[in-house]
C-alpha cells in the first residue's frame, strides 16, 4: 500500500491516505484541492479511538457536494457505481451544491497511525443499503436523498427505477 502523508506534526501519530487502490484516492485524484482541506482540519483535531467520522464547518464555501436532498419531482434512478456491487441512488435532475461542510473519516491502523477511509465534502451521509458499512440510518436517508447524476461512472446495465432496497 502507498502511504501518502497527510499529518505527522505528533510524532506518536501520523495521519496518512493510500492514493492508489482505494475509493477515497479516486475521491481524491478528481479532487486534489481537498488533499489541503483535510490538512487544514487535521491540524485543530486530535484523533482518539479506533474509527473517527469528523464532520467539520470549514467557514466557507470549499466545493460541491454530490449529495441532495430529494423530492417527489426529482427523476430518481438506481446503479451500480463502477467496481462496485452496491447500489447507489441518483437523481438526473439535480445539480452539485455548494457547501461549508467536509467530511472525514478516520480508521486507527495496528500500529497506532491513522489511515483516511474516506473524505468528500459536504455534510456526513450514511452508506448506501447493502454495504458493509451500512448503518440503521442508511435506508431512511437514501430515501430521501441522492447523488446527482453523473457524481459517479456508474455500470450502464445496472441501471433501474425500481428501488433494490
Amino acid at each position: 500500500m502507498y502511504k501518502f502523508m497527510l499529518s505527522d506534526a505528533d510524532a506518536s501519530c501520523k495521519v496518512y491516505v493510500n492514493l492508489i487502490s482505494t475509493s477515497v484516492g479516486q475521491y481524491l485524484s478528481r479532487r486534489p484541492q481537498v488533499i489541503a482541506l483535510i490538512k487544514e482540519l487535521l491540524v485543530a483535531r486530535e484523533l482518539s479511538g479506533a474509527h473517527m467520522i469528523i464532520e467539520q464547518d470549514m467557514g466557507r464555501n470549499i466545493g460541491t457536494t454530490d449529495v441532495v436532498v430529494t423530492s417527489e419531482h426529482d427523476n430518481i434512478y438506481y446503479a451500480q457505481p463502477v467496481k462496485t456491487e452496491v447500489f447507489s441512488r441518483f437523481a438526473k435532475n439535480r445539480n452539485a451544491q455548494a457547501s461549508p461542510m467536509l467530511t472525514v473519516i478516520v480508521e486507527q491502523d495496528n500500529t497506532g497511525d491513522y489511515m483516511v477511509s474516506n473524505a468528500w465534502i459536504g455534510a456526513y451521509f450514511p452508506p448506501f443499503p447493502g454495504d458493509v458499512h451500512e448503518t440503521t440510518q442508511s435506508k431512511t436517508f437514501w430515501q430521501n436523498h441522492a447523488m446527482v447524476h453523473n457524481a459517479q461512472a456508474i455500470q450502464l446495465k445496472t441501471v433501474t427505477k425500481e428501488c433494490p432496497y
